[in-house]
């Protein structure tokens, strides 16, 4: 599913990926492993489309993704989560969600006047999909706090939940228990499992 050849990214002329090469199989949960500063972050930005690589090849389903814009690749399904969680702290917990999916009828503004009914239906079936997934990750009852306040494992969680809003093929945890306690943390994995598990 996710083939990457001899990836490498200098900066300034450190270089932060040398070599690299992997693969990951399709419907498999692969952790990448090593000390601070090691390029684990790196990598996932350029898999991800936030840098470009300095040489080498990212291959996804088959096609060459190499140096794509992060939107072009979320659109082709690959979603990452960050280290220090990019909540939007002044919407609620529920709006964090509602906000994921992409071409939302009522993000043009014509559409919203003349189309009004489309873009109730479809904002309603966009609520209940969030609804769904705070229930699956047990934050139903923070559904309006604002995303600000929660606690750092449940901002992970709303990372997690996030990613669940997509039509994901590939999605990159970057220390997804970083900062977790150990009530949460196994929260976080059956989520995790679960997720690979259905899709």
């Amino acid at each position: 599913m996710l083939e990457i050849q001899s990836l490498t990214k200098s900066f300034g002329g450190v270089t932060s990926l040398d070599d690299c090469s992997f693969s990951v199989q399709q419907g498999k949960i692969t952790g990448l492993i090593g000390p601070n500063g090691a390029g684990k972050t790196t990598l996932f930005n350029v898999i991800a489309g936030a840098i470009p690589p300095s040489s080498g090849q990212i291959i996804f389903q088959g096609n060459d993704i190499t140096g794509l814009s992060a939107d072009s690749l979320f659109h082709k399904g690959i979603v990452r989560s960050f280290q220090i969680p990019h909540e939007f702290q002044q919407m609620s917990v529920l709006e964090n969600l509602m906000i994921v999916p992409s071409h939302q009828s009522g993000e043009n503004l014509l559409k919203s006047f003349f189309r009004w009914a489309k873009v109730q239906a479809e904002d309603q079936a966009i609520r209940h999909q969030a609804e769904a997934v705070l229930a699956k990750l047990k934050l139903s009852h923070l559904r309006d706090e604002k995303a600000s306040n929660l606690s750092g494992g449940q901002k992970k969680l709303l990372e997690l939940g996030r990613t669940m809003m997509t039509q994901a093929k590939l999605v990159l945890l970057d220390e997804p228990a970083a900062g977790v306690n150990k009530t949460l943390l196994k929260q976080l994995a059956a989520q995790i499992t679960a997720l690979n598990q259905n899709w």
